[in-house]
């Protein structure tokens, strides 16, 4: 599995990296931002992509949208991460493109599981 993390919290970017590539040796590559995700996403394919949702811009909307433009990417899973929790951002969200809101804060250790259930391969 190999998963693409964007968040511009380094703490955060560090925990799911012990999370996913020691814990779960899960294929992990990770972006600090925005702009270096849209790169990333231009030259390599990903079978899952979380994407925080606010940074700087361009934010985790901008890059979902950038992300459903290129042909290798319009059917890689998308997890939108929040602290937003409305029904109505989850709704913009996956009308945007989105396949999963997942809720911020979520438990680094459960998120291996998640993505295997949400790619079929658990």
């Amino acid at each position: 599995m190999k998963v693409l993390f964007v968040d511009d919290e380094a703490d955060i970017r560090e925990m799911i990296e012990i999370a996913l590539m020691v814990e779960e040796d899960i294929d992990a590559t990770f972006a600090s931002g925005g702009a270096e995700a849209i790169e990333i996403l231009k030259a390599e394919t990903f079978d899952a992509i979380l994407l925080d949702v606010m940074m700087l811009p361009p934010d985790g909307e901008e890059v979902l949208r950038t992300a459903r433009s290129l042909p290798a990417h319009n059917t890689t899973k998308i997890v939108m991460c929040t602290a937003k929790t409305s029904q109505e951002t989850e709704q913009e969200l996956k009308a945007m493109g989105a396949d999963r809101v997942l809720h911020k804060p979520f438990k680094p250790v459960k998120l291996a599981g998640y993505l295997r259930q949400l790619l079929g391969t658990e």
